[in-house]
């Protein structure tokens, strides 16, 4: 694995909260997967939608094989008269807050709110950026159907059943536009690619966010802004914990790439895509649930 290539940093810091803010939230994290199988289990996704709740140790699959982590996901709230309900689709459901910490979904609440508005901030500059008005996003995302995940790691290394685990988490890119990664201290277990195909450290930084381009912003920019590929392999002592925030699309916006992007190269490289079909091919593949 290269070390030569280092991650771009940019400072958004006039936009974020305090860094104790953030660490509180993997704080809470780490209380959930402190609780007892039995009490995390109450809230397995096959209780609602296949998608929105816990999943177990082997749950979450990633190109057909399973990952070595647990995983409590959240899904925009959607309304009973939205088609994903009358159509009896998947992520249908509603999201289901742990009772304890007490304060958890409080938390979390607010946290959200919060990821939203950033999300949209970079967004803007991202328009900025490809010489679009800087409002132009607004309209496929101001009913962002967002995704957060609240992730735990043990050590790979304890994997019992090698054959049948990949890795902490397989290598894949992020289905929408921007996913903003709150990670603990951990250091070695976030990698991602480098375009010659080697794989580097992300290591975490005080304070800071990890950001990757999503397959949306990917398709809207024609390959200008790539999907960032990448994967977890936690071998350490410690347990790892991490709260990405998917900020994404409107769940009908329709994507296609922008006319400033095919200035730079008239090939188009993606035809235009929904942005909540995409998301319903991608997570119907994702689970493998296990029998109690």
């Amino acid at each position: 694995m290269s070390h030569e290539f280092k991650l771009p940093i940019i400072d958004i810091s006039a936009f974020t909260t305090d860094s104790n803010s953030r660490t509180a939230k993997l704080k809470a994290a780490k209380q959930i997967y402190e609780a007892c199988q039995e009490e995390k289990i109450k809230y397995s996704i096959a209780n609602e939608d296949y998608a929105r709740g816990y999943q177990r140790l082997g749950e979450n699959v990633t190109r057909y094989q399973k990952d070595w982590h647990e995983a409590l996901d959240f899904y925009k709230p959607i309304p009973r008269t939205h088609p994903l309900v009358l159509k009896n689709l998947p992520l249908r459901g509603e999201n289901q807050w742990p009772k304890n910490p007490p304060e958890f979904r409080a938390v979390f609440s607010e946290y959200i709110d919060y990821m939203l508005k950033l999300g949209a901030q970079v967004m803007s500059a991202i328009a900025l950026g490809l010489g679009l008005e800087e409002n132009y996003f607004e309209k496929f995302l101001e009913e962002s159907f967002w995704v957060m995940r609240v992730i735990g790691y043990p050590d790979l290394r304890n994997v019992a059943d090698k054959d049948r685990i990949g890795v902490s988490c397989g290598e894949h890119t992020d289905y929408g536009c921007l996913t903003f990664l709150n990670q603990d201290n951990t250091k070695g277990s976030l990698q991602v690619q480098t375009k010659d195909g080697n794989w580097i450290n992300a290591e975490p930084l005080y304070g800071s966010f990890v950001v990757n381009i999503g397959d949306m912003l990917n398709v809207w920019t024609n390959d200008v802004y790539k999907s960032t590929l990448h994967r977890v392999i936690h071998k350490g002592d410690s347990y790892r914990v991490s709260v990405p925030f998917f900020y994404e699309p409107n769940y009908d916006a329709k994507i296609e790439p922008l006319e400033p992007c095919l200035q730079i190269d008239p090939v188009k490289h993606h035809e235009p895509v929904v942005y909540g079909e995409h998301l319903l091919k991608k997570v119907s593949t994702n689970f493998e649930i296990i029998e109690s």
